[in-house]
This record gives structure tokens, sequence and C-alpha cells, in this order.
């Protein structure tokens, strides 16, 4: 498996978490923050490009997949922390999937905004846009 979930995370890690509050960009999955703004960033899939494969007993490219769950107490909020993450998430070469908000049901005083990303990496931990 081609891991570099450690590196893509912290990467963004330090362009997000100074604006959320302390300790609250984690990277797994948060049902009730404790603190606002928060955010998580996860690794929902990393599996093998099929049609990049050789014969070869070596992983070729890999197919990322992360999810941005942003929480925060104003729309404001929301926005830039999401900008943060989507603005790193690009530069990697990430295309968002899709991105929106989406009712939060443990507290409907917050505002919840859901992004998806995907892309390919190598084992060299080079990220292409996928084609």
């Amino acid at each position: 498996m081609i891991d570099f979930e450690t590196k893509i995370f912290n990467r963004v890690h330090k362009k997000a978490a100074p604006l959320c509050a302390k300790n609250q960009f984690v990277s797994t999955q948060v049902r009730k923050p404790t603190g606002f703004p928060a955010a998580a960033l996860v690794e929902m899939d990393n599996s093998t490009v099929r049609n990049r494969q050789s014969s070869t007993p070596v992983e070729n490219f890999a197919s990322l997949m992360y999810q941005l769950d942003v929480y925060a107490l104003s729309k404001a909020e929301c926005k830039k922390v999401f900008a943060a993450v989507d603005d790193e998430m690009i530069s990697m070469n990430f295309d968002r999937m899709s991105g929106r908000y989406i009712d939060n049901p443990d507290n409907t005083k917050v505002f919840r905004y859901t992004a998806r990303y995907e892309a390919m990496i190598d084992p060299d931990g080079n990220i292409y846009r996928r084609s």
C-alpha cells in the first residue's frame, strides 16, 4: 500500500489548525466536536489503480479519497476553515469532487460543511490529478 496519509494530513494541518479551536483539527471522524471551529480530514479510501499496474508485485499508483468535515458556529467561520483546507488540497493536486453544507442533527445551531477530494499518488509521494 502506498501510504502518505500522515504527510498529507500534516501539510494541511499547518494551514488549517490555527483557524480551529485548540486541538480541533483532527484526522479521525468527529460526531460532536468539543470546541469550534473544528475540522476533520480523514483518508476514506486508498485503493490500487488497476489500469496502472504492471506485472511486477509493486503497487505503481494508488487512488486516494479524503473527506473534510468542518463544524463552526457561523457560516463565515465554516467558510474560512474550508477555504484554507481547500486551497492546500488543490495545491497538492487533489480534485474536489463534492462540497456542500449538510444538516447537523446533533446540533442544529452548528454549521457543517463536507467536501471530498480525490487524487492518485505514486510510491514516491507524487500526487496527480485523476484523468
